[in-house]
């Protein structure tokens, strides 16, 4: 053998030996999902986002109940997609078998590398099938335009969020003091809301099953506060003089709320 084609030889078999080194230490696809997954209920969409530098192979999407697994996704992408988020619905509309109650959803990602390296993600979820069902106190409420009021209800079933809504506005609920049973929300009335807005107790269980029941209240017309709208336009003076007596945190606040430069 000459020696030039032993240099070859020898340069050959370092390199296989790098190639294969390389092959052993691939890393499986990184699996996440970008918005978490706490119930499933009819028809729950999921997001799931993959990342692998030799692309995606195959996906697939599983929901584990009582020790039985049940496909509910597959998707095949091209090789070529390294870096991307894949949607899906999954709940009982699609997999009658499921029932209410704890169950595990699996989402497993294979690597398009020449070793076909696997990821498994598993989160625990509740299937929920009936939504919340929520009760308002009866008490008639006396609301006024740019002040509080105090409502009390009761939410039986499963739910992840509970509270009032006053339009666009949402106000979380909290536990009655003292170990009593039900809830209590502290809601505002804003200023410049219309008056025919109904504020409503909510509760929703996280699969869009979300429930209202309207509050009884009512407007004492000739009791109502009267709000004037000023355009008021802060000078650079003004502003420095007010940042060195209350302090440049509270005075920016206050002058991104009201006013503009």
């Amino acid at each position: 053998m000459t020696y030039a084609k032993s240099l070859y030889c020898r340069d050959r078999y370092r390199s296989l030996v790098v190639d294969c080194d390389s092959m052993t230490r691939q890393a499986p696809p990184v699996v996440d999902l970008p918005s978490p997954v706490t119930a499933l209920g009819q028809a729950t969409a999921i997001a799931v986002h993959v990342r692998d530098p030799h692309g995606v192979r195959r996906l697939e999407a599983f929901v584990e109940q009582n020790g039985i697994q049940y496909r509910v996704w597959e998707n095949a992408p091209t090789s070529r997609w390294t870096d991307d988020t894949w949607s899906f619905v999954a709940g009982t509309n699609a997999t009658p078998q499921l029932k209410d109650g704890t169950a595990k959803l699996i989402v497993v990602a294979v690597s398009n590398g020449l070793l076909r390296k696997t990821a498994r993600l598993e989160r625990d979820v509740r299937v929920v099938t009936r939504p919340p069902v929520i009760s308002v106190d009866s008490d008639q409420h006396y609301l006024y335009l740019g002040m509080a009021d105090l409502a009390t209800f009761n939410v039986s079933g499963t739910f992840t969020e509970a509270g009032v809504k006053v339009g666009d506005q949402t106000f979380r609920a909290w536990p009655m003091p003292g170990g009593k049973q039900g809830f209590f929300s502290l809601f505002a009335f804003a200023w410049n809301i219309p008056a025919s807005t109904v504020p409503v107790a909510y509760a929703s269980n996280g699969t869009g099953n979300d429930v209202t029941s309207p509050i009884v209240f009512q407007f004492p017309k000739k009791e109502q506060p009267k709000y004037t709208v000023h355009n008021l336009v802060v000078s650079d003076q003004i502003y420095a003089e007010g940042n060195r007596r209350v302090g440049p945190e509270w005075l920016g606040r206050s002058r991104g709320a009201f006013c503009q430069d």
